[in-house]
């Protein structure tokens, strides 16, 4: 039985409806309470890595983080049939790996990730995001007792970091349903500008069905209402997560890092500003409504959407 503390902190991690299912290829998304009840469940949300999970095939996983040195992790998922297992890291400040985020820390992420996958011999292959679910009864659970959280550095600290990583593949088998979410999710966080503003949520929403069922382009497509599913979780997680003063965050501190050689950047980030105010002026935004959002001042907004003719 696992503590409430590990309950607790699966439940804060994990999406309000993850990929889940009885099988690994056999994934949907369903309500947190129902992927809660079943083996396989998605552990992080899927723009922020919350946990690193190692796959270890073969018998006697559950001791592979001792027999390689490293720290206890957070929880171990043993399968009683065969002794192979996942390991659970939880972070305790989880990663954003969106294209908007700051590239260091996923690449440092990854270093680590990589790193304790050759000490422990774990599946290479392996990216999720369906992992064992700790809670589930068919797998053996061990946990310490005091459900450890990890900084970055400190997992550091146990392994050399490589300096150049391999390319990760997409396992055999890898899920039509996690190929089309993380396609929708790369679209969206850089689609949903254009949808900022008094009604847009509605709209947003619509635009995000419209593009799921358009990459639905698979050799053997997925349901119409399966697509459309998707389609809503993203707009959902993007419109309550993805904001103009993320954005304009994202913006500074991009400049902030490219210094005198980036003009080439900010002309294209420029570009991006002023296709976001056309977008929201054809909303009906007043130029002052559109420099708040956008973090400009309302001359520079009227200059930019006179140029256009509006």
């Amino acid at each position: 039985m696992s503590s409430s503390t590990l309950q607790n902190l699966i439940e804060e991690y994990a999406p309000h409806r993850p990929w889940c299912g009885i099988e690994k290829n056999a994934a949907k998304v369903r309500p947190l309470p129902t992927a809660l009840t079943l083996p396989y469940m998605q552990m992080s949300n899927p723009a922020l890595a919350c946990w690193l999970i190692f796959d270890i095939d073969r018998p006697g996983a559950a001791s592979a983080w001792c027999d390689a040195d490293l720290p206890p992790p957070t929880y171990v998922a043993t399968n009683p049939d065969n002794g192979h297992a996942h390991l659970g890291y939880a972070l305790a400040a989880p990663v954003c790996v969106t294209d908007a985020a700051r590239r260091h820390p996923q690449r440092y992420l990854a270093a680590i990730e990589h790193a304790y996958m050759i000490r422990m011999h774990a599946d290479m292959a392996f990216n999720g995001p369906l992992a064992k679910n700790p809670l589930h009864e068919r797998w053996k659970l061990w946990e310490p007792a005091n459900c450890p959280m990890y900084e970055l550095s400190l997992l550091a600290e146990y392994v050399d970091l490589p300096t150049r990583l391999p390319r990760r593949a997409k396992p055999e088998g890898y899920s039509r349903n996690c190929d089309l979410f993380e396609t929708l999710l790369a679209w969206a966080v850089r689609a949903i500008r254009s949808y900022w503003g008094p009604g847009g949520e509605e709209r947003w929403r619509e635009a995000c069905i419209r593009q799921a069922l358009a990459l639905n382009t698979f050799s053997d497509p997925l349901g119409a209402n399966e697509v459309m599913s998707v389609g809503r979780s993203i707009s959902r997680w993007t419109w309550r997560n993805t904001t103009p003063a993320g954005f304009r965050a994202v913006q500074a501190e991009r400049g902030r890092r490219g210094g005198v050689a980036s003009g080439a950047v900010r002309r294209a980030a420029s570009e991006e500003q002023r296709s976001a105010a056309l977008a929201l002026a054809l909303q009906g935004l007043s130029n002052r409504a559109i420099a708040a959002q956008l973090g400009v001042s309302h001359p520079t907004v009227a200059t930019w959407l006179n140029a256009d003719g509006k």
